[in-house]
């Protein structure tokens, strides 16, 4: 074959009204170095079936109210403990959030912040969950700590793994995920 008849073919599918049609370049260049792509094109089949027209509702003035669920991640040492208490309580303190849940999860260092022994906020943390907070401790931070789940403040939530925990909250439930420091 000769190079003109190799680079430009036409070529049509055809089928029982199909109306699908290919066109393009095979092989070599298209003049700069770039090859041309074969484009598809559908031709609708004739309809006898009189046009539908669809009715589009109108907006409304206020979408419905939404509550919105957040899920803190807390993972720092004692020294962030007082800044991720404050970020669960400006929260829950925020009027202009219509807030459904609240959680706060806490793996690796922060599950020090939900000891009894070690949390430099105890009190803080109850007045949260008087509110409507939840705190819930990574058990595989545990492990790694040798914390035993009587050791952590009362109301706290032993989740199998901080991060699949939040995972599930964010992916399966639609949480909002904050990392507070």
């Amino acid at each position: 074959m000769d190079r003109d008849h190799t680079r430009r073919r036409f070529l049509q599918v055809a089928g029982a009204g199909s109306g699908v049609a290919l066109a393009g370049c095979v092989g070599g260049d298209a003049g700069g170095g770039q090859r041309s792509v074969a484009t598809p094109t559908r031709t609708p089949p004739p309809t006898d079936a009189p046009s539908e027209t669809t009715t589009v509702p109108e907006p409304t003035t206020e979408p419905p109210a939404k509550d919105m669920s957040t899920v803190f991640h807390f993972s720092k040492g004692p020294s962030a403990q007082k800044h991720a208490v404050a970020n669960v309580k400006n929260l829950l303190s925020d009027d202009t959030v219509d807030l459904g849940e609240v959680v706060l999860v806490a793996n690796g260092l922060g599950i020090e912040l939900l000891v009894a022994a070690e949390s430099k906020f105890p009190d803080e943390v109850a007045t949260l969950q008087e509110r409507g907070a939840r705190f819930r401790a990574c058990h595989n931070s545990m492990e790694a700590f040798s914390v035993d789940a009587s050791e952590l403040l009362p109301g706290v939530e032993v989740v199998p793994s901080g991060v699949g925990e939040l995972t599930r909250l964010q992916a399966s439930e639609g949480f909002a995920y904050i990392e507070t420091p």
